[in-house]
């Protein structure tokens, strides 16, 4: 299924500049639509910390107030952020549904409820498209991303640092055989079809097979895919360095994988390659689960 409609969920104006950039860059490339959501802070969240405690009415008020105007002020920079995001690529504001066949963008902002917005709206839209958590402390931009990933049903593509001018030009497929790899392969099918150059990377542990990796490269030639197979040996140590390594020697500006493949929580505790890559690296990544 073509992309059409991209779906930007945004917390504050902090990395926005880099995500909405990647947005209209795949907007432009395939005509689609990028719905921009500014998820507002609820200002009754700020005392929450005081439930149980007693607390005049004037300090509760105080709270609420300075809750508000901090909300009201992330919301004013977010929203330029947004404008000049749309004014840097040129693109069309619309509320509707265009024929015209070219990239377009609409902005809205929702307050509170984080997962209902991006859960609702995220399954109504071909990708979801979210800005990489600085460090293991970004705790809304994790949330936002884990949400789109598990309760959406939908692709997510974390974008990367700085927003490229094209993406999918070299893409590299990180395959362990897994449900979520396969379709994480589906869903970048419009990039795949479309890249000059694609690399199927399977990480081989002592002992074990390449995933069929063999089988990925026929299935995508099936479809005018060629794709160069790469079976990279492994001997300890995190996987997802050895998935980023290989990406990097094959200069991919996309990595497509499964997210996920084994629990959360598992990953979480132990770590992981979605965990890995969630924290690191500077490649956009396109992850199903």
């Amino acid at each position: 299924m073509p992309i059409r409609t991209v779906f930007v969920p945004l917390s504050d104006a902090a990395g926005t500049a880099a995500t909405l950039g990647t947005a209209f860059a795949l907007a432009k490339s395939f005509n689609a639509h990028v719905d921009a959501l500014h998820l507002r802070s609820d200002p009754t969240d700020s005392i929450s910390d005081f439930v149980g405690e007693t607390v005049s009415p004037a300090l509760m008020e105080e709270v609420m107030e300075a809750a508000e105007r901090r909300s009201a002020g992330i919301a004013k920079r977010t929203r330029k952020a947004f404008d000049d995001a749309v004014a840097k690529a040129r693109v069309d504001l619309v509320t509707r549904p265009s024929v015209q066949g070219k990239a377009s963008a609409a902005y809205q902002e929702e307050t509170g409820l984080n997962d209902y917005w991006i859960e609702t709206r995220g399954r109504v839209c071909d990708l979801i498209v979210v800005k990489r958590p600085r460090n293991s402390t970004d705790v809304i931009a994790r949330s936002i991303a884990e949400t789109a990933l598990m309760a959406t049903g939908r692709p997510v593509l974390l974008a990367p640092q700085s927003a490229p001018p094209r993406l999918g030009v070299s893409v590299a497929i990180a395959w362990n055989g897994s449900i979520e790899a396969s379709k994480a392969v589906a869903a970048a099918m419009p990039f795949l079809m479309r890249a000059k150059n694609v690399t199927a990377i399977s990480v081989v542990e002592d002992g074990g097979g390449d995933h069929n990796l063999a089988g990925l490269v026929q299935y995508l030639r099936w479809h005018g895919v060629r794709a160069k197979a790469n079976a990279v040996k492994h001997r300890g140590g995190d996987i997802g360095k050895a998935v980023a390594a290989a990406a990097s020697r094959a200069k991919a500006d996309l990595l497509v994988m499964g997210a996920y493949t084994h629990s959360r929580l598992r990953e979480m505790i132990l770590g992981g390659v979605t965990d890995y890559v969630l924290r690191s690296g500077r490649t956009a990544v396109l992850l199903a689960h």
